[in-house]
């Protein structure tokens, strides 16, 4: 046998080995557990089923951050099964189309390869990744009403089909709760309707940043505005062509947006469809809404028009320490059971004091109040001097028509209620007039619908959001709360002026935030003065610039830099006014 050449040997070294019998292997397995990696942007896409839909409101301010200091945190990523790429789990979407954009416009590398946070994807990894997507955007505050709503149904059919069967709202929110996201059933219910009734007519209206508050009174008209079609004979499906076809008559910016209108053209359609008179709808609309707010407070329905039936005097137990009432002594009645309890109930706050042609009564009869000049008589001015005084005391109108005022007093007056009449007063007092979501026409009288602390809640939220917006505050730092006034502010993420921060102390100061803050930690009280005592400084010094301006001195002229303006001066007075009336009320003073 020859001995093998040399190029035998080296073709024989350098064949290929067998073949394997099994596939090549194309990708590695994901982690099973929390795992730091760094990806591409290729490699990334966003969530498809991001709530947000809409630019990010801080998107510039993200993008010069990540410019300057590059990402402060990696961003959590997972990876559904079978897919190549990996997407956002729980907030990051905005950063991520930041660097894509960063990338494209630079070609730095350090926007294009970021380390990122992996979490395996689980069996309810859709559930997980949508509620925490809701909830990373519900702790940053600027979602809008509509978005939350479309996601919060997203989620819903994702329970349902994860329980093989349709779910209710109770049952909605408790899994919702389960994973991490609370909410209340309230909330659910109108966002529900709002997707049933309002998305169909007005989407570009929601979409354009229509807020909880706008959309809740546009719920509570259209509920209003069926029962009374239904009282004057009319069908329902012909009520919701009608109601959408108003609506539609408005989709379009939130700027354009004013609800009276609204109110006032569903008015003249249901007038015009039923042949019955303006006054009459307007009135079986304000008693079905005055009808749902006592079925709130006293807990049952009430038929429109009624008020809630009081029970006689002697059918009242005796607070034990307290004499029993007697018949006719104007003291406050309460309803009571059957069996009478070891204790009766803390006794109700006083109800607000009638008015009087404009001033309430405990003005008339308190004489330690320092007289007043008294005006001109309002018979002796001209037509000239009247609307002149007229249009001293109006810093912006608040829009409501003539006709809807005068039908609004009558409609007050059947229930001994007496409301202020701006024209009036002007030429006697110094009431003041300014337009707004809650228009003013008197800072200090508050109307009877508004008497529970639920409702000045929601005017003071509107009220502090207004302000902020007047005064270089924007309005994403504040946050809507249960408790409190009804609002709280988070920190700023952009650089305020100085107005802009004196603002935001000032609301900051009346939301009684510091106070509840030392009440949880009594021990931290003494350090915490301490963490703030150089801004609690500053919005000492500069509080009176916010509300009047800086006046003359020798070497300093007179401004009106830094001051707050009229509208929102106004507006703040209505805030005071409000808050003390809630606390009254909370306090059982």
């Amino acid at each position: 046998m020859s001995k093998p050449s040399n190029d035998m040997v080296a073709q024989r070294l350098l064949a290929g080995g067998f073949p394997g019998a099994s596939t090549p292997v194309t990708r590695l397995a994901d982690p099973i557990k929390e795992t730091p990696m760094v990806l591409t942007l290729d490699q990334m896409d966003p969530y498809n089923h991001n709530p947000r839909t809409t630019r990010n409101p801080l998107y510039d301010e993200i993008k010069a951050s990540i410019r300057a200091r590059g990402l402060d945190q990696p961003p959590p990523v997972t990876r559904r099964p079978g897919e190549e790429k990996y997407i956002i789990r729980t907030g990051g979407n905005t950063r991520l189309a930041i660097l894509n954009e960063l990338w494209r416009e630079t070609k730095e590398e350090r926007y294009f390869r970021i380390n990122c946070l992996f979490r395996p994807w689980s069996d309810r990894g859709e559930i997980v990744a949508l509620t925490g997507h809701l909830a990373e955007n519900d702790m940053r505050g600027n979602l809008m009403f509509i978005e939350r709503a479309v996601s919060l149904e997203a989620a819903r059919q994702l329970y349902a089909q994860e329980a093989g069967k349709d779910i209710s709202q109770r049952e909605l929110v408790k899994k919702l709760a389960d994973d991490g996201y609370r909410i209340s059933q309230s909330h659910i219910s109108k966002m529900q309707e709002t997707l049933r009734t309002l998305v169909p007519a007005i989407p570009g209206l929601l979409y354009s940043g229509l807020g909880k508050h706008q959309v809740e009174k546009l719920l509570t008209l259209r509920s209003a505005a069926l029962k009374a079609w239904i009282h004057f004979n009319g069908e329902e499906a012909d009520f919701e062509l009608l109601f959408q076809e108003v609506l539609n008559g408005f989709d379009g910016p939130t700027d354009n947006f004013v609800f009276d209108s609204v109110q006032d053209k569903l008015i003249g359609q249901i007038r015009t469809a039923r042949h019955v008179g303006y006054e009459e709808v307007l009135k079986a609309i304000v008693d079905h809404q005055d009808s749902s707010r006592r079925a709130q407070l006293v807990g049952v329905q009430m038929p429109d028009g009624l008020m809630p039936q009081i029970p006689e005097v002697a059918l009242i137990p005796a607070i034990p320490g307290l004499p029993a009432s007697q018949p006719g002594d104007g003291g406050q009645q309460t309803p009571t059971n059957k069996q009478t309890p070891k204790a009766g109930p803390p006794a109700p706050p006083p109800s607000l004091p009638e008015r009087v042609s404009g001033v309430s009564k405990v003005d008339a009869v308190e004489p330690q109040t320092p007289a007043r000049q008294t005006p001109p008589d309002p018979e002796q001015l001209s037509d000239e001097e009247r609307t002149a005084r007229l249009n001293g005391h109006i810093v912006t109108p608040d829009g409501i028509g003539q006709k809807v005022r005068e039908v609004q007093r009558r409609i007050a007056a059947e229930s001994g209620e007496t409301l202020p009449d701006f024209n009036s007063d002007a030429l006697r007092a110094i009431p003041v007039q300014v337009g707004g979501l809650h228009a003013i026409s008197d800072v200090w009288y508050i109307e009877r619908n508004l008497d529970d602390p639920e409702s000045l809640r929601k005017v003071l939220r509107m009220l502090a959001f207004e302000i902020a917006e007047l005064s270089d505050v924007p309005g994403e730092v504040l946050i809507s709360t249960e408790l409190g006034l009804g609002f709280a502010l988070i920190s700023p993420r952009t650089e305020l002026s100085k107005r802009g921060i004196t603002t935001w102390q000032l609301l900051q100061s009346l939301g009684g935030m510091y106070r509840y803050a030392v009440s949880r930690e009594p021990d931290a009280a003494a350090a915490l003065a301490a963490s703030v005592a150089e801004e609690t400084a500053t919005f000492a010094l500069t509080l009176g610039q916010l509300l009047i301006g800086n006046p003359l001195f020798d070497s300093s002229p007179a401004s009106l830099e830094g001051r707050m303006p009229d509208v929102a001066v106004v507006k703040l007075f209505r805030v005071i006014r409000l808050a003390r009336r809630l606390i009254e009320l909370e306090a059982g003073h």
